[in-house]
């Protein structure tokens, strides 16, 4: 968006008052009033740009607003602090928002029980979310783990609850362009 100071500062007559003459005090009025107006749009502009302009040093808020041709080096996703999940049959929400690699430790053991996730605050339809679930089985007994909420298919010939007897971490990565009514799932490690 261009600058409207010029509006005002093209106003500004540069040559006045002019030197050996009679100058009106109309000119000086008009001089004054350009430069004043000229600063207000100046510092409105400056304002909206302290407010919304996006910003080096704290945490910019797009609001939704497509960032075009952009070239990303050495980014880093955020991933919120490893939750340890203690008890049998556990239900827990992993936020979307909150960001898009999430991490679980699992120290209960014993069939039929298991750890439900659910997934939260996906993108609008129409935008793709994509968000991994590391889960740490803390021993080899049996560890059960499931993906819930709207319609959920994990590709590939397993099904929900998957049931772990391993030690070594697995992940799980989960998408949607529909706000979440249908989520995709694939396991990325091996078992």
């Amino acid at each position: 968006m261009p600058s409207t100071v010029t509006n005002y500062s093209s106003k500004i007559n540069i040559n006045y008052p002019e030197v050996g003459k009679d100058n009106d005090s109309q000119g000086f009025r008009d001089n004054f009033y350009n430069i004043q107006a000229a600063l207000l749009v100046a510092s409105n502009e400056i304002t909206e740009l302290q407010e919304n302009g996006v910003k080096l040093t704290q945490e910019n808020d797009f609001n939704f607003n497509t960032i075009k041709n952009a070239v990303l080096q050495n980014t880093s996703e955020l991933a919120p602090t490893t939750v340890s999940i203690t008890t049998a049959s556990s239900y827990h929400i992993v936020d979307y928002s909150a960001g898009t690699y999430h991490r679980y430790n699992i120290t209960y053991s014993g069939t039929g029980t298991y750890a439900s996730f659910e997934i939260t605050n996906w993108p609008a339809t129409d935008l793709y979310g994509s968000v991994k679930i590391q889960v740490n089985p803390a021993n080899t007994s049996t560890c059960t783990f499931n993906i819930a909420g709207g319609a959920v298919t994990l590709l590939g010939s397993n099904s929900f609850p998957r049931q772990y007897n391993q030690i070594k971490p697995v992940i799980y990565e989960a998408w949607t362009t529909d706000n979440g009514a249908n989520v995709y799932v694939v396991e990325l490690t091996s078992v």
